[in-house]
Formats: structure tokens, C-alpha cells, sequence
């Protein structure tokens, strides 16, 4: 496995930690639940990266089932090509983004922060951004492009999914030692991320598109 790939990959996941619902989700966490916000966000957290984890493991089994219908040497031309052409689409389209005017983003969150709401948090959270997760589909690409075997890309996931959830959870650390003091910065950041929604998909599209066409073109 290269260095460089793990590298991109790296990148990739620290892209999509930038994700508004995670931060409000937890914000809200940590204002409802103070003194149960620890166990009430490790519910949260884990449900939203089994579910991610669940989707990247269903994207490469089907994706390598789909090129093993190819021989290896069309089917590598045609994914290169494939990756680079969705690259160069995303680089473009990257300029076209403008950050969004008006009013704050509404993210709707259940009353209940039992197990079963907190469950559902999980699960709007994963259908909220898995559409938008330009970061972890072109880790994918790349991951099946490279031919890495199961276990390696297992691991690789894990590890990428293990990134994307490090806001939430430095949030945590900081409101263990610094208490509600840390609530008016996140709230900061929180609004900074919804109102640069735009520009943060656009930064995403443009890096993600730059990482497919270098990492292909030395197979064309």
C-alpha cells in the first residue's frame, strides 16, 4: 500500500469533519444531556460511523464485484478514465459553488434523547450528509483503483471514519475541562460552517476533484 494514497485518504477524511449536523447534533447533546452528554454522544457518534462504515463496505464490495465483469486491462482503462473525468467534473464545478444567502440551515432534532431518539439522530445525521460526502466516495474510488485487498481497506475505513467523528468528540474533552464556557464557541463555529455551507462544498468538490485526476493519471 503507498504512502501517497494513505496520505490523499488522510486529507480526504479530515475534509469531512467539516459537517454542520455532527457539530449541532452535538451542541444540542451537550445543552440537553450536561450530565449524561458522554454516554448520550458515544450512542450518537457510533451510529452514525457503523452507518458510514456500512455504506463504504457495501460501495467497494459492489463496485469490485461490477469491475471483476472486465478484464483487467479494459477495465483498468475504463475506471481511469472514469475517475478522471469525474474529477475534472468536480474541479469545474467547484468554481459554479457560491456560499448560500439568508437564513441558518434547520436541522430537526427529536425531543427524546433516549436510545431510540438518539438512534434516529444517528440516522438523519448519515441521510443528511452521506449525499454530499464528495470525501469518502473519491476515498473509495481510490481505495478500488489501487486494488488494495479486504483487509487492507477494512482498516482504511475504520480509520477514515474514526477521523470524520473527531469534532464531536474533541467537543467533549473541551466541555469536560472548560464546562459550559465552550458552548458559545461552538455555537460560533457551528454558524461559520452553516453559513460557509457553500463555500465548504465548493472547497470539497475542488480538492476532491484534484486528488481523482493526480492519482489516475499515471494510469492512462
Amino acid at each position: 500500500m503507498k504512502a501517497e494514497l494513505l496520505f490523499y485518504i488522510g486529507g480526504l477524511a479530515l475534509l469531512d469533519t467539516l459537517s454542520p449536523a455532527l457539530i449541532g447534533v452535538t451542541l444540542y447533546l451537550m445543552i440537553q444531556e450536561n450530565r449524561r452528554f458522554g454516554s448520550r454522544l458515544m450512542i450518537y457518534v457510533v451510529t452514525v460511523m457503523f452507518l458510514y462504515l456500512v455504506l463504504g463496505c457495501l460501495l467497494m464490495v459492489g463496485l469490485e464485484l461490477l469491475q471483476a465483469i472486465f478484464t483487467s486491462f479494459f477495465q483498468h482503462k475504463v475506471v481511469s478514465w472514469a475517475l478522471l473525468i469525474v474529477g475534472g467534473i468536480l474541479f469545474t464545478g467547484s468554481f459554479w459553488v457560491k456560499p448560500k444567502a439568508g437564513g441558518r440551515k434547520k436541522y430537526r432534532v427529536p425531543r427524546s434523547t433516549g436510545f431510540k431518539g438518539l438512534l434516529v439522530m444517528g440516522i438523519s445525521t448519515f441521510l443528511l450528509e452521506a449525499g454530499t460526502a464528495l470525501p469518502y466516495y473519491t476515498a473509495v474510488s481510490l481505495m478500488i483503483t489501487e486494488g488494495i485487498p479486504i483487509t487492507g481497506w477494512i482498516l482504511i475505513l475504520i480509520g477514515y471514519n474514526l477521523i470524520m467523528i473527531t469534532p464531536p468528540l474533541v467537543i467533549y474533552v473541551l466541555h469536560t475541562w472548560l464546562g459550559s464556557r465552550i458552548q458559545g464557541i461552538v455555537e460560533k463555529l457551528q454558524r461559520k460552517l452553516e453559513e460557509q455551507s457553500g463555500s465548504v462544498l465548493s472547497w470539497m468538490m475542488c480538492i476532491a476533484g484534484l486528488v481523482l485526476i493526480f492519482s489516475v493519471l499515471d494510469y492512462i
